[in-house]
C-alpha cells in the first residue's frame, strides 16, 4: 500500500500524494537535491504536478545565455536540469513542461528581498 500525505481542509481530511511519492520518498529527494519546488499545472480540467530542485547560479547563468537566442530551448534546458519528478502527463507533453518551467521562473522573480544598513 502506498504511503499518503494527509492534508486537512477545514472539516474534511483527504489523503493525497505528490507525484505519486510518499512523504519518506519526498524527504529522501530533499536530502539528495536540497530545497524542492512543487509546481502544479492545470490543463483540460486536470491538475498535474512536477517537482523541481531550486536553480543554482551555474544553471541560471546557462539558461540566461541560451534564452538570448532561443527562449524555447532555454525552457527545455531548464526543465531537464531542474526536474526531479513529474507526473506522466507533464513528462510526455512539452506544453505542460513549458508552463511548469514558466511557473518555476515566476516564483524566482516573485521572491522578494530587502536590504538595510546596520
Amino acid at each position: 500500500m502506498e504511503d499518503k500525505f494527509t492534508s486537512v481542509d477545514n472539516k474534511t481530511t483527504e489523503s493525497t500524494t505528490i507525484c505519486g511519492l510518499s512523504e519518506a520518498e519526498i524527504q529522501s529527494l530533499k536530502e539528495e537535491h536540497g530545497d524542492l519546488v512543487l509546481v502544479e499545472v492545470s490543463a483540460e480540467g486536470e491538475t498535474h504536478q512536477v517537482i523541481f530542485k531550486e536553480p543554482t547560479f551555474k544553471h541560471l547563468e546557462a539558461i540566461t545565455k541560451i534564452s538570448k537566442n532561443d527562449e524555447t530551448k532555454a525552457a527545455q534546458v531548464a526543465y531537464l536540469n531542474y526536474v526531479v519528478k513529474a507526473d506522466e502527463a507533464i513528462a510526455r507533453r512539452d506544453m505542460l513542461k513549458l508552463k511548469a518551467v514558466e511557473a518555476l521562473m515566476l516564483r524566482l522573480q516573485n521572491t522578494r528581498a530587502t536590504a538595510k544598513n546596520l
